[in-house]
């Protein structure tokens, strides 16, 4: 198949964008010949091979966030001449409107990938609730409406835009990850951690993520001193970058936890594994996720979960089995002491994170949308209505 594929975020250190390059890499690696259509970081257009990057400038809306506002460019063209089969649209916004050029010139069919609850950012940001959600239901209809089919990564997101009323077909496709068997050692895990003042005792609490409000770690952060009440050896690493690290290294000074939580900053993406081997249990406070693939890197480095419960977690956390999900602080602190306190159960959660992982590899996500793309272009040959953007 010859495929487009359309992304404002490809190629950075995001959830978008990791799930945008293991599909393009997937895709490449059977023997399909994918074309991608992105926003460079700078005013000009070019390529890098099949890559193709249009000029754009700082949205300003968000840190890193790009616009085009190009009306015609020669690369466009360029993938118009090429006639894809299909497109898959990956982003609301720039990369889109540039694609659909593209999609209308070759009529052509496309699917869209949800990656983003634009609702719970809004709430983030204390924007009125039912005025969030009348704004981003009426967005999303007009975006998605159109899509010969809308993939989301978990049941969560297909029940919103069930409840936006999204017309076009919605499958459920999880975003999968390289189940790279990574070496551990021990005495580099303790090096490691004495070296961001954190004692190799068995009892680190490992976050990773972007580090921005709307991931909820001021939560982690602000449960810490109760459990420390209960055991004072345990630590919290929090594991990543971003807009809001300094407002969260200042709440844990306030807090007198500047001994027990501890920042690590920005890692390199080839790096990050490391610092899941670091935690003996994976911890988050986001019910921003549409699926989370943080949850599924910590189930592939054998860490038990305890998270705030969200829908999300539905396939990714058996009660009990691998983690606990929590809804309060009471529980938070329970459910890490019942882990920590048994050696025995810890092991059986550990095993069972992995044997979950399998279910989000490379292959099997790669493999289903695949699949739907030659779906959808059949359904398309055998004489439907085309989609139309009008």
């Amino acid at each position: 198949m010859k495929i487009l594929i359309a992304s404002d975020s490809y190629k950075q250190i995001n959830g978008v964008s990791n799930s945008v390059n293991l599909l393009v890499q997937g895709l490449r690696d059977r023997g399909h010949e994918v074309k991608v259509l992105s926003l460079s970081l700078d005013r000009k257009s070019y390529k890098e091979g099949d890559d193709y990057f249009i000029a754009s400038h700082d949205a300003l809306i968000y840190p890193e966030a790009r616009i085009s506002v190009a009306v015609w460019d020669e690369l466009i063209d360029e993938l118009a001449a090429w006639k894809p089969d299909i497109a898959h649209i990956q982003t609301e916004f720039s990369a889109k409107w540039l694609a659909m050029k593209v999609i209308k010139k070759c009529g052509i069919p496309y699917v869209m990938t949800f990656h983003t609850n634009y609702e719970e950012y809004f709430k983030s940001k204390k924007i009125n609730a039912s005025l969030a959600r009348g704004i981003i239901k009426n967005f999303d209809r007009i975006v998605y409406d159109k899509a010969d089919t809308l993939i989301v990564p978990s049941y969560k997101i297909r029940e919103l835009v069930e409840i936006y009323k999204v017309k076009c077909p919605v499958v459920v496709i999880p975003t999968g990850i390289e189940l790279t068997e990574h070496p551990k050692s021990a005495g580099d895990k303790a090096r490691l951690l004495e070296s961001f003042g954190v004692k190799d005792n068995g009892k680190v609490l490992v976050s990773v993520s972007r580090i921005s409000k709307e991931k909820n770690i001021d939560e982690l952060i602000d449960y810490m001193p109760a459990l420390l009440k209960e055991d004072p050896a345990v630590s919290l690493l929090i594991v990543g970058g971003g807009p809001h690290l300094d407002k969260l290294k200042e709440k844990a000074e306030k807090l007198g936890l500047s001994e027990s939580v501890r920042f690590t900053g920005m890692i390199p993406k080839e790096e990050v594994y490391r610092y899941y081997q670091l935690g003996d249990i994976f911890v988050c406070a986001s019910t921003f996720e549409t699926q989370g693939l943080t949850y599924v890197e910590a189930l592939a480095n054998a860490l038990p979960l305890v998270c705030r419960e969200d829908k999300c977690l539905i396939d990714i956390i058996g009660q009990g089995e691998n983690g606990f999900t929590y809804t309060d602080n009471a529980g938070f602190v329970r459910h890490i002491l019942t882990i920590l306190d048994d050696r025995a159960l810890h092991q059986r959660m550990a095993e069972e994170s992995v044997r979950k992982s399998l279910a989000f590899s490379k292959d099997v996500f790669v493999a289903a949308v695949e699949q739907l793309y030659t779906d959808v272009i059949a359904k398309r040959a055998s004489g439907e209505p085309e989609q139309s953007e009008e």
